[in-house]
């Protein structure tokens, strides 16, 4: 008989490594799989970060004798606008029902004992970060901040009695594209009202918080959208910095008033994949190596907002592509090849149809689910 499963709270470093470590078996055999830098992942662990002002997450990993099988997280957000969900997220294990079901009854069973009425998942950990399961799209490897999973987590979710509850997508779109003639008539009526510009990083604070307001703005009225706090949002300004490339953000404005921006973000995952997760003490100079020496082929657009006022407009259209045709003028000449736009909700009919006009395609495909708790 096989051993039983035994659920460890992760509560000190040793638990931590082991749960930051964990996808690295379950994966072995998938030449997709990059692991994530511990530095981003650990934090959540540790509790650091603007985040945990309003939220609390736990960790946990399964163990089947002395082999670990599995791990999950369960978190609850104060300024999630339904106080009655509670999510999990950080779920990874191997093809094991039971492993499934010891995680996410875990996870439920804590979740409940703050209020919980329903769980939702995968957050990794909120709605603002890394959400969704991979269902489609598992033969080319994630962009950065994205997942990925193994095919047959979407089983193991089902037999749980979890149901879909949303759609993401993420589109990849080839930078020298060409939009169809009637969005250049539109450029041509409304271009001249606005103007676009870059970001005045002298004054990066106020500069971030201009673009916070115009995000938690646009995405309000999206399933499930918790806003940014000035802490939240200013910290990943911070993170992000060494990133950004000239020329790779845009703010738009009119008549004086920043109505939309956009962030682009090089795809550093095919320069880490080597890493297994470990920045410190020497791969750290090995990424700045790489970013400065190798040209950066693929990168993702993890920001993106247009001022609800707008929405359904196309006055909104126009903002859209313009910001998305900034990114075109000022990356070809730097190399860049291919922008994957995610993640974009799949009933968000203006935002799709104003990137498939530019002849973007879904090539990933995740899913949020929903369980009522018993």
């Amino acid at each position: 008989m096989r051993p039983s499963i035994h659920i460890q709270a992760v509560t000190k470093a040793s638990h931590r490594k082991r749960f930051l470590r964990a996808p690295l078996s379950f994966f072995a055999q998938d030449p997709c799989y990059i692991q994530p830098l511990e530095a981003e992942t650990g934090k959540w662990l540790r509790g650091k970060g603007a985040w945990f002002e309003h939220a609390e997450l736990q960790g946990w990993l399964a163990w089947r004798g002395d082999q670990l099988v599995g791990r999950i997280s369960a978190q609850v957000d104060n300024r999630h606008p339904q106080r009655n969900i509670g999510q999990f997220g950080f779920l990874d294990a191997v093809d094991d029902q039971q492993v499934f079901n010891a995680l996410l009854e875990t996870a439920t069973a804590w979740l409940q004992e703050r209020g919980a009425e329903r769980i939702q998942g995968p957050f990794d950990p909120g709605i603002n970060n890394q959400c969704g399961l991979l269902v489609e799209g598992f033969t080319t490897p994630p962009a950065l901040l994205m997942g990925h999973a193994l095919s047959y987590y979407q089983q193991r979710y089902l037999d749980y009695g979890l149901q879909p509850v949303q759609t993401l997508l993420a589109y990849d779109l080839n930078v020298r594209f060409q939009a169809k003639p009637f969005m250049y008539k539109l450029v041509r009526r409304y271009r001249p009202k606005l103007v676009i510009r870059e970001p005045d990083w002298s004054r990066r604070d106020a500069e971030m918080e201009i673009m916070r307001a115009v995000f938690n703005d646009a995405w309000q009225d999206n399933w499930g959208f918790v806003p940014f706090t000035q802490a939240e949002f200013a910290e990943m300004g911070r993170e992000i910095k060494p990133l950004i490339h000239p020329g790779w953000v845009h703010i738009v404005e009119l008549d004086g008033e920043a109505v939309g921006f956009i962030v682009l973000l090089p795809d550093v995952n095919d320069l880490v994949a080597d890493f297994n997760g470990r920045l410190l003490p020497f791969n750290l100079f090995k990424l700045l190596y790489r970013l400065r020496m190798r040209p950066i082929r693929k990168a993702r657009v993890p920001l993106m907002g247009v001022c609800k006022r707008f929405h359904g407009s196309p006055m909104a259209a126009v903002i859209a592509f313009l910001l998305i045709e900034q990114l075109q003028i000022h990356s070809v000449p730097q190399g860049l090849r291919q922008v994957e736009l995610s993640w974009i909700l799949e009933d968000n009919k203006g935002m799709r149809n104003i990137i498939e006009d530019m002849t973007g395609t879904v090539y990933k495909r995740y899913q949020l689910f929903e369980k009522t708790c018993a």
